[in-house]
C-alpha cells in the first residue's frame, strides 16, 4: 500500500503509519502512534513535471548567481527515491542541472566572454593565462570533447537517456527555455567554467580527468575558504558544450546495482558552475565571480533492506556517515541561532561537509531538494528524512555560525601582516645601506680626483644622481607604506564583510517518487 504520505496544501505533508506497522508500534512507545505533519517551503506531488519543480526551487537561485551571488543546491533522500531523476532527468523531461545550464546561457546571450585568458582558481579567485596557457586550455577541452563516446552505464535505460546523443529531444526541449532579463552595460560579458567531481568512500575524484582513480585533496585559500586542489575547470561557450561535459562526467561516476535500486549512485557528485563577470575593455577587468554548485547526494541505506555485502557495504557505510555529518552540521547551525553559547559545527568530520562549508558560512542561498518514496515499506526511512529536512528548513546561517571560521582568518591575517612588515623593514634597510655605500664611493672619488673643470662637472653629475636616487628611495618607502596600509585595510574590510553578510537560509522543497 502507498497511502502513508498525504499532501495537505502547497507546503505541508502528513505522514501516517501504515496499517502493517500498527501492531509493532503499539508495543514500542518510542515510535509515532499517530499521523505527523511536516512543513516545507514547497511540496510537489507525484504529478509535478520537471519544469514545475525547477521553477519552484532552483530557478530563483540561478538568477542570484547571474547577478553575483553564490548558491548551493543538493538533493537528499533514501536510496531509490528519485534523486538522480530529479537532478538530471530523462531525455524527454530534463532535470534541475540541464535546465540551470540552459537558463544561464539563454540569459547571457550575446554577452559571452569566449576568450580563455581568465580562469577560476581556488575558491573565489581567478588567474590570467599566458598565450601558451590559453592554447593548452583550448587543446585540453578539444581532446576532452573528442574522446567522448556515447555509452550506456550497466545497460540501464535511464543511463542510456543520460548519455544519449546531443541531437536528442533532451537538448532540443530545453535549449529554448526561458531566460532572465539581466541589467548590465553593453561591455559586460560572462565567462562560464564548469567542473565535475565525486566523493566516493570519502575520497575526492575528478570526473573530467582521464585518470578518475587519482585522488584530490581539499585545501584552503588565505581567507580560510575550502576548495579542491587541482580540480579540472573547463570553459564552456554554449549549452551544448556544457551538456556534453556533464555527460562525460556522469559516465565516469560510480554506480552499482543493489537490491532496491538497479542504478544506485555510490558517491556524492558535485557539478559546479563558475561565472566570471568581465568588463570587456582593452585590458579586461574582472568585476566579480559567482558560483552555483549542484550536488546529487547518494541516498542513505539500511543494510537490512539492501542486503549489501563487501564493497557495497563499505560504500553504504561511507555514504551514511557523510550524510550523518551533514545532519549534525545543519542541526548545530540551527541550535546556534538561539543558544547562549556557541555549538561546534563539525564541518571537518567529512569531505562532503568540509567542501560545502564555504556555502554554509558565507553569503548566499542554499536549497535542499528532498525526495521521498511513499511506499509503506519505506515508512521508517521516510520518517527520518522528513524529520531531518523539516529541521533543516529552520536553520538560518548567521553571524555566530562563522565565529570559528573568522578566528582562523584573523590568525592568518595577523601572520601575513607581520611577514609583510618584516619584509618592508628588510627592503628599506637594504636600500639605505646601498645608498650609503654609493655616497662613500663618490666621496672617495672626489678626494682622489684633481680640481680640474671636467672632474668638477663629473662630481656635480654624480651628486645629482645621488640626489635622484635618494628621492627615488623616499618614493619607494612611501609606496611600500601605502601598499601595506591598503592590504591591511582590505583584509579588515574583507573580514567585516564576511561577517556582516552572513545571512543565508536553507530552502527545502519536497518531492515524492512513485516507485
Amino acid at each position: 500500500s502507498q497511502d502513508c504520505v498525504t499532501i495537505e496544501g502547497p507546503e505541508t505533508v502528513i505522514l501516517k503509519p501504515p496499517r502493517s506497522c500498527q501492531t509493532n508500534r503499539q508495543t514500542d512507545k518510542s515510535l509515532p502512534q499517530t499521523a505527523q505533519r511536516f512543513s516545507f517551503t514547497q511540496v510537489f506531488g507525484p504529478d509535478a513535471g520537471q519544469k514545475k519543480v525547477f521553477d519552484g526551487s532552483v530557478r530563483g537561485l540561478v538568477q542570484d548567481v547571474l547577478e553575483g551571488g553564490n548558491c548551493l543546491v543538493f538533493t537528499y533522500g533514501v536510496t531509490n527515491a528519485g534523486k538522480t531523476f530529479t537532478f538530471l532527468g530523462p531525455d524527454h523531461d530534463s532535470g534541475l542541472l540541464p535546465r540551470s545550464l540552459s537558463v544561464i546561457f539563454n540569459s547571457i546571450d550575446g554577452h559571452l566572454y569566449s576568450r580563455s585568458d581568465l580562469k577560476p582558481q581556488r575558491c573565489r579567485d581567478y588567474s590570467r593565462l599566458t598565450p601558451d596557457q590559453q592554447a593548452a586550455e583550448i587543446s585540453s577541452k578539444r581532446n576532452l570533447l573528442r574522446n567522448f563516446k556515447e555509452v550506456s552505464i550497466l545497460g540501464h535505460s535511464f543511463c542510456r537517456s543520460i548519455c544519449s546523443s546531443l541531437t536528442d529531444s533532451s537538448v532540443n526541449s530545453i535549449s529554448d527555455a526561458d531566460a532572465f532579463g539581466l541589467s548590465f552595460t553593453s561591455n559586460v560579458c560572462f565567462s562560464i567554467w564548469v567542473s565535475f567531481c565525486e566523493i566516493y568512500n570519502d575520497n575526492i575524484h575528478d570526473l573530467l580527468d582521464g585518470d578518475i582513480y587519482s585522488m584530490l585533496r581539499l585545501s584552503q585559500d588565505v581567507k580560510g575558504n575550502s576548495f579542491i586542489k587541482d580540480l579540472r575547470w573547463v570553459q564552456v561557450n554554449s549549452f551544448e558544450e556544457a551538456y556534453r561535459v556533464m555527460k562525460i562526467g556522469k559516465k565516469n561516476q560510480s554506480f552499482s546495482v543493489t537490491r532496491l535500486n538497479q542504478l544506485s549512485s555510490r558517491s556524492h557528485s558535485i557539478f559546479s558552475i563558475r561565472i566570471i563577470r568581465v568588463e570587456d575593455i582593452s585590458v579586461p577587468r574582472v568585476l566579480g565571480i559567482s558560483e552555483l554548485a549542484l550536488c546529487d547526494l547518494a541516498g542513505s541505506e539500511r543494510c537490512s533492506r539492501t542486503q549489501n555485502t563487501g564493497e557495497r557495504l563499505k560504500e553504504a557505510g561511507n555514504i551514511n556517515s557523510s550524510l550523518l555529518t551533514l545532519g549534525k552540521c545543519i542541526n548545530a547551525i540551527r541550535l546556534n541561532q538561539q543558544a547562549k553559547f556557541r555549538h561546534h559545527v563539525p564541518f571537518r568530520e567529512s569531505k562532503l561537509t568540509h567542501f560545502l562549508q564555504v556555502f554554509f558560512c558565507g553569503s548566499g542561498r542554499v536549497c535542499m531538494v528532498v525526495n521521498i518514496n511513499q511506499s509503506s515499506s519505506c515508512f521508517d526511512e521516510t520518517l527520518n528524512v522528513l524529520k531531518f529536512s523539516a529541521l533543516a528548513q529552520k536553520a538560518q546561517i548567521r553571524e555566530e555560525i562563522s565565529a570559528e571560521y573568522m578566528e582562523i582568518f584573523k590568525e592568518m591575517e595577523k601572520d601575513y601582516s607581520e611577514r609583510l612588515e618584516r619584509e618592508k623593514e628588510i627592503l628599506e634597510e637594504r636600500a639605505d645601506r646601498r645608498v650609503e655605500i654609493l655616497k662613500n664611493l663618490v666621496s672617495k672619488t672626489v678626494n682622489l680626483s684633481s680640481s680640474s673643470t671636467n672632474e668638477k662637472e663629473e662630481q656635480t653629475a654624480l651628486m645629482e644622481i645621488i640626489s635622484s636616487l635618494t628621492k627615488d628611495l623616499e618614493k619607494i618607502k612611501e609606496d611600500a607604506q601605502s601598499v601595506h596600509s591598503c592590504l591591511t585595510e582590505h583584509a579588515h574590510t574583507t573580514g567585516k564583510h564576511s561577517v556582516v553578510f552572513f545571512s543565508s537560509h536553507i530552502y527545502v522543497c519536497l518531492l515524492w517518487f512513485v516507485g
